[in-house]
């Protein structure tokens, strides 16, 4: 089955790929963002009224708008996740099947998207992830929801379109944002590639809308890298390309215990930066793998690919990073 599709958030890192797979598997898609890039029809939702272009039937809208930031205020998740989801309304049909893309990490540390209690989840992109899957249950059932887990660059050749998450952590621990990993050597860190999540995504779009609400976690569960493995494996590649332009390999950072007592959050005072990177360290300290349900292959080399794409790419980074731990 093809048919029409609106991909909301089209340039971010799901959306830029999915468009294109779209295309490729012969769906009439149409993109839009929040700004003309790229070729999306722009719209601020939640602000803006629903361009003209948009108010038509689709048979399919796949809903990736959003704010991945760890480090948002209450009101400012609100905005950037939650006002969206709320604005589908202006394009939705009785006859459109919504894939609402979350986070494997929406149910917080209870395991649920039930609790509207900031307490419940590690910071305010979760709960404001878990607030989304709420609403859209609540006003656009029966809906079909996708969690990934932390995503990178695709398996082919490591491309991604935006460059956050893991791509974040690396650069900042190499500019001395926090002077160790603080974290569990053995802890789990669950990757997908981006590919990944597009293709579950057009599967899921060219089956017909079950007559309840399906909820699908991709990962590897207890298959995924450990924080070790990822560790290493970064900075195998990282310095392949640093040998490669005549700069020494760098030594792999030290394990330190929690800067941040995991579950709680950082100091206001601390600098955004470093905020922002003990936030993500929060998730280093994980035993229990994520529950999922569509199991992805393994990522040992898709990983290895992403890093090496990012540090050509991103040259001007790569060759700055100072390893700071190798001067103490």
């Amino acid at each position: 089955m093809t048919g029409t599709m609106l991909v909301t958030g089209a340039t971010g890192v799901i959306g830029h790929e999915l468009v294109q797979q779209a295309a490729e598997r012969g769906w009439e898609v149409v993109g839009c963002a929040t700004t003309a890039a790229g070729g999306a029809i722009p719209w601020v939702m939640g602000v803006q009224p629903v361009p003209r272009e948009l108010r038509r039937g689709w048979d399919v809208i796949v809903h990736l708008a959003g704010r991945p930031r760890v480090d948002m205020s209450p009101e400012q998740a609100q905005a950037a996740n939650v006002a969206p989801v709320l604005a589908l309304a202006g394009v939705i049909t009785p006859q459109t099947h919504l894939i609402h893309v979350s986070t494997a990490f929406a149910t917080g540390l209870r395991g649920t998207v039930d609790s509207a209690d900031l307490r419940d989840y590690r910071n305010s992109y979760e709960w404001s992830k878990a607030w989304c899957e709420r609403v859209a249950t609540e006003r656009y059932a029966p809906l079909s929801i996708v969690r990934p887990c932390l995503v990178i660059g695709r398996r082919s050749d490591g491309a991604v379109a935006r460059f956050c998450g893991l791509y974040e952590f690396v650069y900042g621990l190499g500019m001395g944002m926090v002077p160790a990993i603080a974290g569990l050597p053995e802890g789990l860190v669950d990757l997908v590639s981006v590919c990944d999540v597009a293709d579950c995504i057009l599967r899921l779009a060219a089956q017909a809308p079950a007559r309840s609400t399906r909820v699908e976690s991709l990962g590897r569960g207890a298959g995924a890298l450990t924080v070790q493995m990822v560790t290493e494996q970064t900075f195998a590649a990282i310095n392949q390309f640093r040998v490669g332009k005549g700069l020494p390999a760098m030594e792999l950072p030290p394990f330190a215990g929690p800067l941040v007592r995991p579950g709680g959050r950082a100091a206001a005072s601390v600098a955004p930066a470093r905020r922002v990177m003990e936030a993500m360290m929060e998730y280093l300290w994980m035993r229990d793998p994520l529950p999922v349900t569509w199991r992805v292959d393994p990522m040992e080399e898709c990983l290895a690919q992403a890093v090496r794409w990012w540090a050509v790419r991103r040259p001007e980074m790569t060759l700055q990073i100072t390893a700071p731990w190798e001067r103490r």
